[in-house]
């Protein structure tokens, strides 16, 4: 084994160590996901990383609480793939009577937009325990100083059923003035009686139009048919709706260093996710530039440049397999996630991987036969939401041109043209 191998081999089951660490001490608190800030003018009790709940599922946590001016901002992280209209309502409600407090969303109308990275949104504040109660003795200071402030409830009280008095006799007094003209009234209101029961009584013989309408009973199913495809149609634009709310489109772009042989290559793509959760499509270019195809030593072992990269993607929340042309060649890669339900986001995201393309490889580079498929082993992570880091062993099963290489991601999701092929599919 060489000495490049043997610090490959450290380097790789290092990052594995570390990987691992990170996940036991827990450390890291960053979640994947985004952050908006939601001002109150009162917490009310609110504890900083209380969880967040939209119509009652947890959605993400408050990851701090901060004065900003007279108000208090409250800077939320929301999980990815979380979808929250601008027009929401935002709460402070408790899980009991005595419980902790959280930070309540109420669904808002799809049509005021979605919430992104960096927004600002207007909370209800509500009075605290202590402010009610002051109010609440201030009351009854008032309404107790009134009773005995030298009889003057009791003065009140007086004139008020005097008023009520005075009432009465009015009332009386006009209803008598009034009594011709409610008799007449009354007979007035026996005529129309009357009149109503005759026009029922030529509904139920079948006479007029209206009856005629009511009794059609094409029309009947006229109108049940019409309301049905209304229903329809407004429960599948419904449907459409939430499904291109949910696809999303990303550039990824990747870069291979080989320390030995100084030799760099990319790749640049793009992925579409659909909304169905478990499947994608990614297409691009690899080896990127990469135009120079000369030996430059011994260790330069370089694939063929600019080469077509369409791939096929099935994924859920442990596993990755991508099969198609990987780099220009059939194949397929295969990644694990041993880490996928820590909510630590350097260890959540942290993947190793398999990769074997072109099978049928039978090809002389710097005046070496390769006639093996490609394979390559590896480990990554993103640190951050958008920058990836990693290790990998490059042309595993050729034992001469076995090399280490470094390598490093670019991952940014483009909403603006999800939206756009969003409104064109949507358009036809």
């Amino acid at each position: 084994m060489t000495s490049e191998t043997k610090v490959g081999l450290f380097t790789f089951f290092g990052l594995v160590l570390l990987g691992f660490s990170i996940y036991m001490l827990g450390n890291f608190t960053v979640s994947k996901g985004f952050d908006i800030n939601v001002y109150f003018k009162n917490v009310s009790g609110l504890p900083a990383k209380s969880i967040v709940r939209l119509n009652g599922v947890e959605v993400g946590k408050v990851k701090e609480l901060k004065l900003d001016g007279p108000r208090v901002a409250a800077v939320v992280r929301l999980n990815d793939g979380a979808v929250v209209y601008k027009n929401s309502r935002f709460s402070i409600a408790a899980t009991s009577l005595i419980g902790t407090n959280y930070l309540q969303i109420d669904q808002g109308d799809f049509s005021s937009g979605i919430l992104a990275e960096g927004d600002s949104v207007e909370g209800e504040s509500m009075s605290s325990v202590t402010d009610m109660l002051a109010e609440t003795m201030a009351t009854i200071n008032n309404l107790a100083s009134g009773i005995a402030a030298n009889g003057k409830f009791a003065e009140d009280l007086n004139a008020t059923l005097e008023n009520l008095r005075m009432l009465s006799g009015n009332l009386n007094e006009l209803v008598f003035s009034l009594r011709p003209y409610l008799s007449s009234s009354m007979q007035d209101v026996s005529e129309l009686t009357k009149a109503s029961k005759e026009l029922m009584a030529k509904i139920d013989g079948g006479d007029g139009l209206f009856t005629a309408l009511v009794q059609d009973e094409q029309m009947k199913t006229d109108v049940q048919t019409t309301l049905a495809n209304v229903r329809q149609v407004s429960e599948d634009a419904k449907q459409f709706i939430g499904k291109m709310a949910k696809f999303r489109i990303f550039w990824e772009y990747d870069a291979r260093y080989q320390p030995d042989g100084n030799l760099t290559e990319s790749d640049l793509g793009i992925k579409f996710v659909p909304a169905n959760g478990f499947t994608y499509y990614r297409v691009g270019i690899s080896d990127l530039g990469n135009r120079d195809n000369a030996p430059k030593d011994d260790k330069d072992y370089r694939g063929k440049p600019n080469q077509i990269d369409a791939r096929l993607g099935l994924y859920n929340k442990w596993a990755d397999l991508q099969v198609g042309m990987i780099r220009g060649a059939g194949g397929g890669i295969l990644a694990l996630k041993p880490f996928y339900k820590s909510e630590v986001l350097p260890v959540r995201e942290f993947n190793v991987y398999g990769e074997v393309t072109d099978f049928g490889r039978n090809r002389v580079i710097n005046n070496k036969l390769f006639d093996k498929p490609k394979a390559a082993i590896g480990a990554r992570t993103f640190v951050t939401k958008n920058v990836g880091v990693g290790i990998r062993y490059n042309e595993m099963l050729e034992k001469d041109a076995r090399a280490l290489q470094l390598t490093g991601s670019l991952s940014f999701e483009d909403k603006e043209l999800a939206s756009m092929l969003g409104l064109a599919t949507l358009a036809k």
